[in-house]
């Protein structure tokens, strides 16, 4: 038996649920013709909260309707990417095979055979531009368009997004089959939103993606297990949907962590004993993989601000504190409550942190609090 699970960022998993309005807001988009609003998504939520997952499934809906994908990078220069590397490589990829054509014939002793490629001297040509090369892709395919994809767009350079919006806003003015899905953080997300040049991106649908239900993780969970052969038993799975707390990527972590434990138990099912065994094990992988990358480059004042919050909290239910007055956070601090109202106001805007009623706020992330009572380091191996 192979383990049905996938806790990988950015794999997608065998089994998906949830995001569906999102899914088929798209698919009606793409079949009502150019100009749909929908065709220009920006997706925002914490880490493993399952962006790339959604890119994912929208980039296999435009493939199954006969759409081309371009998958970008916003860790580099997106405009020259796209322009020098990924369109050529697909009009190469459907483009018919160069034709030659006889230029001489030589005889054995007296000469050679010399061919020539058909077509203009490139020293003619203008330089390419994104919007050309797009123009030109677009060109070679009939009754359907391109989606271009880019992921972690917090990390975008401003100048090279600014250019990739005038020539998306370009080729929508002219009708032409084309379609725009961006995921980031939020936080990175919001401060893009907010600088000259992104105007569009503010016009764009945004899906802001919060924890699926409990229903949704049971289902991820229940069809995952029960297709490989090794099935949750019911309060098995009851307990597995507590301890994933709607999260996507918790959802995979602790449906593959009990189901390796119940396969080498030679289970015949995976038993909530084997689901409290890896408990630990999957709030510390949570807190590597998530929680500290998500507190890298937070000053120390809202570090303080969280310590405080951890230490005060009371362990609530699905890997979440219960709320925490802000009151008793700024006396923990020694601060008065308007001193304090800094950090907390930067920290909802990082997502770390969100209101929770009139005077309280609460972890965003799940575990977070537990991570933060411990070590809040990521484990050194000797």
């Amino acid at each position: 038996m192979t383990n049905p699970f996938r806790p990988t960022f950015g794999a997608s998993p065998q089994y998906w649920a949830g995001r569906r309005i999102i899914l088929d807001d798209y698919a009606e988009a793409l079949a009502s013709g150019p100009g749909a609003a929908a065709r220009t998504l920006v997706i925002t939520g914490s880490r493993g909260i399952g962006k790339t997952v959604l890119l994912n499934e929208l980039e296999d809906i435009a493939a199954t309707q006969g759409w081309l994908v371009l998958r970008a990078s916003a860790r580099g220069d997106i405009v020259a990417e796209l322009t020098d590397s990924v369109i050529p490589a697909k009009i190469q990829e459907l483009s018919p095979p160069t034709t030659r054509r006889v230029t001489g014939v030589g005889i054995t002793g007296l000469g050679t055979v010399t061919t020539s490629v058909t077509g203009p001297d490139e020293r003619d040509l203008p330089r390419p531009t994104l919007d050309s090369r797009l123009r030109d892709l677009l060109a070679m395919v009939s009754g359907t368009g391109v989606l271009i994809t880019v992921d972690e767009i917090q990390d975008a350079d401003r100048d090279a997004l600014s250019r990739l919006a005038v020539t998306y806003q370009n080729l929508i003015r002219d009708d032409l089959e084309i379609s725009l899905a961006m995921a980031g953080l939020t936080h990175g997300v919001e401060t893009l939103l907010n600088l000259p040049g992104t105007t569009f991106m503010r016009r764009a649908h945004r899906y802001d993606l919060g924890p699926l239900t409990s229903e949704d993780a049971a289902d991820v969970l229940a069809t995952s297990s029960r297709d490989s052969g090794l099935a949750f038993d019911t309060t098995g799975l009851a307990s597995a949907v507590h301890l994933a707390a709607g999260y996507p990527y918790l959802v995979q972590l602790v449906g593959s962590l009990a189901w390796n434990v119940a396969r080498r138990a030679d289970a015949d099912s995976i038993s909530v004993q084997q689901v409290d065994s890896i408990r630990e094990e999957a709030v510390a992988t949570m807190g590597a993989q998530v929680h500290h990358p998500s507190l890298k480059g937070v000053p120390t004042v809202q570090r303080e601000y969280l310590e405080a919050m951890a230490a005060l909290a009371a362990h609530g239910r699905g890997g979440t504190d219960d709320p925490v007055a802000t009151a008793a956070i700024a006396e923990r601090l020694g601060k008065t409550q308007r001193a304090a109202s800094d950090p907390r106001a930067k920290l909802i805007d990082r997502d770390l942190i969100s209101p929770a009623g009139w005077g309280k706020v609460q972890f965003t992330l799940p575990y977070l609090g537990d991570w933060l009572r411990g070590s809040g380091t990521v484990r050194r191996i000797s």
